[in-house]
């Protein structure tokens, strides 16, 4: 009897593992961003790597790993002087479960590279059933500007 007792609780914690949607609502690989509203970005967009935070684990950031269809005469650093390749533009993501993300911060690339200045607004993000993302860049409480960002071809395949 003890043996079936330890396998029924064996069982049940995988059942409560594995998520009904059939796919893990978690925050990783590469994303891309989609064209900018920026006029003076043109047809380029970001492929963002999510990762945890190198200063606290238990939080996600992103990281620029591509600019795609860069403009010929595009910044290739932030007004900082980062690299806009290499640059952690979403920090400190907070996982809610089933698949929400609160808490982080973006940094607005576009327009930063076009006002000449960082600019930084709250950010939170739902993993979406076809593997999306709905990404919202938020000023307080008020998340005026909802994107669609996609899972990169490469990622989307695994």
């Amino acid at each position: 009897m003890a043996r079936r007792s330890i396998v029924t609780k064996m069982l049940s914690c995988l059942w409560i593992a594995v998520p009904a949607s059939g796919h893990a609502a978690n925050l990783s690989g590469i994303y891309n961003t989609g064209v900018s509203d920026v006029e003076a970005t043109g047809a380029s967009s970001l492929d963002i790597l999510f990762h945890p935070c190198s200063d606290d684990e238990a939080l996600t950031c992103g990281t620029v790993q591509r600019v795609v269809n860069p403009a010929p005469d595009a910044q290739d650093a932030m007004p900082d002087g980062t690299p806009v390749v290499g640059f952690t533009m979403i920090t400190g993501l907070k996982d809610k479960g089933k698949g929400r993300y609160r808490g982080g911060r973006i940094n607005a690339v576009d327009e930063s590279l076009s006002k000449g200045k960082m600019i930084w607004y709250g950010f939170k993000v739902d993993v979406q059933d076809d593997g999306g993302l709905k990404a919202k860049g938020c000023l307080g409480p008020i998340c005026p500007r909802t994107m669609k960002w996609a899972k990169t071809v490469a990622q989307s395949a695994e």
